[in-house]
């Protein structure tokens, strides 16, 4: 008898191994891009951490004494957080993976799925990090104006160049330099990773006593220059990669759209004058204050090619952002999310001083002068 049910529990053992290794498989099979060595040790980090029982270092509020506000980019399902002096790395539970000592004067963060890319705007530094460390790191010998990074950790970098007008240095997987461009015409001033083997690349030229935009197209796979496009009186205040592999210009007059076949104004705002703005992959929204007694604002939202979404009025409006088909809204003692026909999906009371905002895919950041809130955006977007 003893015997039959060690035998029955014998193959119920091996009936849950087996099912056991089938979801694992399963599991990799349907996560693979998941499964990066990132984030195998950040999972590994967190179970540690859980198991033994060290999460009191989680805080749902981060402090700050340096002066001036952090720069903060959502990464992963955590955060990265850039100071002048520091570079920090969370999890989702806000507890801190790493932190490491930096030194930037104009310090600026840019990332993609897998890296964290972080420079001295106006100075010569730039790092590349993971969650736990430093990848790269190079001392240019020239001005950088502006970088990018891709999800496979390809970089590309502006810079200054004695005799040019700018220099675009592209840097492969293995951070080595694979490929340099020389502006003798137009003043580079962006770049973004819009295309397999392609980055676009934003400058500004001279016409007679006008300025005008003119965004390449160079595949730095091929060497070459692939297109040309330029458009006439206009200065690019704030430029956005949209989703669709479109870089979108933010002029003094309205949004120009810089596509393959040429480039066009999507939208003009008229009379107005955009008191606040964020320009995501998918949607632009403006904030303009309609100088009432109440402090009333309009909330304008135009996707990709232009058209509106809504439009709404706020009060006493501090900041905008979008990600995906929400569209926030930060006031003076609360904040807002709207769905893209301008529904409120949600609102909540927030603590006062908080001027800014930066959402990601897992959370919500609003920030002050000396502190910053973090939120989940599972509490926001239901």
């Amino acid at each position: 008898m003893n015997a039959k049910k060690l035998k029955q529990l014998y193959l119920i053992k091996r009936l849950l191994l087996v099912t056991i290794i089938a979801y694992v498989v399963v599991f990799i099979l349907m996560n693979t891009s998941y499964l990066s060595i990132d984030n195998i040790r950040r999972f590994g980090f967190s179970a540690k951490t859980a198991l033994t029982q060290t999460s009191a270092t989680a805080n749902d509020t981060l402090t700050y004494s340096s002066g001036s506000i952090p720069v903060f980019a959502p990464f992963k399902d955590g955060l990265a957080v850039l100071e002048d002096s520091s570079v920090s790395v969370y999890s989702r539970d806000n507890v801190k993976f790493s932190v490491h000592s930096t030194s930037f004067r104009n310090p600026v963060m840019r990332v993609s799925e897998e890296y964290i890319l972080c420079y001295d705007r106006g100075g010569k530094k730039l790092c590349v990090y993971n969650s736990f460390d430093l990848l790269f790191e190079k001392e240019f010998s020239d001005v950088i104006i502006n970088a990018d990074i891709d999800d496979s950790g390809r970089i590309a970098v502006i810079t200054e160049k004695h005799g040019y007008k700018g220099q675009l240095t592209v840097f492969n997987t293995s951070f080595e330099e694979r490929f340099m461009w020389y502006s003798a015409d137009d003043y580079l001033v962006d770049v973004y990773f819009t295309g397999t083997h392609s980055v676009s690349v934003v400058s500004v030229a001279q016409n007679l006593e006008n300025i005008d935009t003119v965004v390449y197209t160079v595949n730095y796979s091929a060497g070459e220059e692939r297109s040309r496009i330029t458009s006439r009186n206009v200065f690019p205040l704030a430029v956005a990669e949209k989703n669709d592999g479109s870089v979108e210009i933010l002029s003094e007059t309205g949004l120009v759209s810089f596509r393959s076949g040429g480039c066009n104004t999507i939208y003009s705002y008229g009379a107005r004058t955009p008191y606040k703005f964020y320009q995501s992959d998918k949607y632009t929204v403006f904030a303009y204050d309609l100088h009432t007694q109440n402090d009333h604002f309009s909330i304008y939202v135009t996707d990709i090619t232009g058209n509106k979404q809504f439009e709404t009025i706020v009060e006493n409006v501090r900041s905008v952002s979008a990600f995906a088909d929400t569209i926030f809204v930060l006031t003076g003692n609360k904040l807002q999310s709207f769905d893209r026909t301008g529904t409120v999906v949600f609102e909540k009371e927030i603590p006062e001083g908080m001027t800014g905002i930066v959402v990601g895919k897992h959370k919500c950041v609003l920030y002050g002068a000396e502190k910053a809130y973090i939120l989940s955006i599972s509490d926001i977007v239901k």
